[in-house]
């Protein structure tokens, strides 16, 4: 019941109401970003919540509490997400065009795809080629999880990497929720790289119309520096290495309301799909 209050207390709803009636009474904001900022650094698991707005990546990290984890990069958060998720709506689109882009494409670069979470999900549907080699790309300590799974339950199929070269041999590339924990932007991972995929998947990523910024989000066993880019210059930036958006959709069962900053909320993710080349499949 205490945890179930608490949620309460510090939901996005119940601090827009106190940010209302702090503006006329300093005192009580100082005291609400005191204690918001004491749950902060010992969230629950899946409560998902914001803290900050920075410039960069570097500020961002270092304004995390020192007695913290940091990232992905640690036992304690490398497999806490499990191996499987129940699919949300604003996910029908990529498999969708999973379904489509598999007739002719049998290699994917799973971007920040943590220990196969995206590939044993959506193994349900039956729509994976036979000769498919799904390659899972993270941090050191997440792919020692996946490669140990792995190593018990052999999948041809299935391949892990920390090296973001090997994007080079995909013909999709896929990243699902994970732009926002990358230091460098997709437009410079992709351009850093002597082949560049065919197609790009990008679901799940907080976007705006300021200029891009980062806060930091609590994991539950870790906090991490979070992007939100802004969307007209992230389009830019793939379109200048010669990719053409051909679909975009909007993930509304997603948002990230940042507490004592209601002008940088963002109230639902989005999608997209860019192909370098259009093809009749494509159109």
């Amino acid at each position: 019941m205490r945890q179930f209050i608490k949620s309460i207390a510090y939901s996005s709803k119940t601090i827009r109401v106190l940010e209302r009636l702090e503006e006329d009474l300093p005192y009580l904001r100082q005291w609400h970003r005191m204690q918001y900022q004491r749950h902060f650094e010992k969230a629950l698991k899946w409560e998902r919540i914001f803290s900050g707005v920075y410039p960069d990546f570097r500020t961002a990290q270092s304004h995390i509490p020192k007695n913290l984890l940091v990232g992905y990069d640690n036992p304690e958060t490398a497999t806490f997400l499990g191996r499987k998720c129940q699919l949300l709506p604003s996910e029908y689109p990529v498999l969708f065009w999973l379904s489509r882009l598999f007739q002719d494409n049998h290699s994917i670069f799973d971007f920040g795809g943590y220990i196969g979470i995206l590939y044993n999900t959506y193994r349900q549907f039956n729509i994976y080629p036979q000769n498919l080699q799904w390659t899972v790309y993270d941090v050191p300590a997440v792919i020692a999880a996946g490669q140990q799974i792995l190593d018990n339950d052999p999948d041809p199929s299935l391949k892990f990497t920390c090296d973001v070269a090997d994007a080079a041999s995909a013909s999709i590339l896929l990243a699902a929720g994970s732009l926002q924990y990358s230091e460098p932007s997709i437009a410079e991972i992709l351009s850093g790289l002597r082949q560049m995929p065919e197609h790009l998947l990008i679901n799940k990523l907080p976007t705006t119309k300021l200029p891009s910024f980062f806060t930091l989000q609590n994991m539950g066993p870790a906090v991490s520096p979070y992007k939100v880019v802004r969307r007209i210059e992230f389009v830019q930036s793939l379109e200048t290495l010669g990719y053409r958006l051909i679909d975009g959709w909007k993930n509304p069962d997603l948002s990230c309301y940042i507490p004592f900053h209601p002008d940088h909320a963002v109230e639902e993710f989005d999608g997209f799909y860019f192909a370098r080349q259009v093809s009749a499949l494509a159109l």
